[in-house]
């Protein structure tokens, strides 16, 4: 995908994110792929139709929704499980249903996850995800690098003080992204690599509350560029199909953690 064209789609889909709430509700919408039956249509739930019972429906409160916040690369990953950018649209993954929620950039992600958070605590609870974009990291040199991450920290700080302050969330942190090396500086992979240890230990003081995707592990070159093979292009630091391939295992390997806790 084009940068124009990314932007486009990018920007509608955070202008149609403002009626999502409108959209879901308590009840969250149906998964991509399920018919409702006659009997939905005067109340929640209902029977799942023969041939998808592995997708459940979405609602916050059973337990198997997955609000899912990030920009432009969270919106790749929906593409790639066949997305066509409806933020009402749920879409079904392995068993859960995810929904996409548009975050803004920085300062104002955080008060948009908190928004989402405490949207799906009033529905009775559920499984966040939330991560960074990589244009949030920043190198240059070592006091730029130092600002970036003591303000990343600070973001994510406000989101986990959300979640755990609501008490019936359950939150997966996606740690930072790798950029193509030729917006690689040795200041931008330490600030990554030591934005990921923050995540470790502050995941670490809320045990089955709060996990850790290591989306850099999967995807980072031991210099701590993107590998070629998950890269756009060469210059495009957006992920491929293969990225996608790669993390989704990691994914339904956190959602299942959170699940059996």
């Amino acid at each position: 995908m084009n940068a124009s064209k990314r932007a486009v789609r990018t920007w509608a889909a955070f202008l149609a994110s403002a009626l999502l709430l409108l959209c879901l509700g308590c009840g969250g919408g149906v998964p991509r792929g399920e018919k409702a039956s006659e009997e939905e249509s005067g109340r929640k739930g209902g029977a799942v139709e023969e041939g998808d019972k592995d997708v459940p429906r979405a609602g916050a409160r059973d337990g198997r929704t997955v609000h899912m916040c990030g920009r432009s690369v969270l919106a790749g990953w929906f593409e790639h499980w066949g997305w066509g950018y409806d933020p009402a649209e749920a879409l079904g993954f392995r068993g859960y249903s995810m929904i996409y929620h548009e975050m803004e950039s920085p300062p104002g992600i955080a008060d948009t996850a908190r928004a989402v958070i405490e949207d799906v605590a009033a529905c009775g609870g559920g499984t966040v995800f939330f991560k960074l974009c990589f244009a949030d990291f920043e190198g240059g040199d070592g006091e730029s690098a130092a600002a970036n991450l003591e303000r990343n920290e600070g973001i994510v700080r406000e989101v986990v003080d959300a979640a755990v302050r609501e008490g019936n969330i359950a939150l997966i942190l996606g740690n930072a992204l790798p950029l193509v090396r030729e917006y690689c500086d040795r200041w931008l992979v330490e600030n990554q690599r030591e934005y990921n240890a923050f995540l470790e230990g502050l995941a670490g003081l809320y045990p089955g509350r709060v996990t850790v995707l290591d989306l850099y592990g999967a995807l980072a070159d031991p210099g701590g560029w993107l590998r070629p093979e998950y890269a756009a292009d060469p210059y495009d630091s957006h992920l491929n199909g293969s990225a996608y391939q790669a993390l989704d295992p990691l994914l339904e390997e956190a959602l299942s953690s959170l699940a059996g806790k």
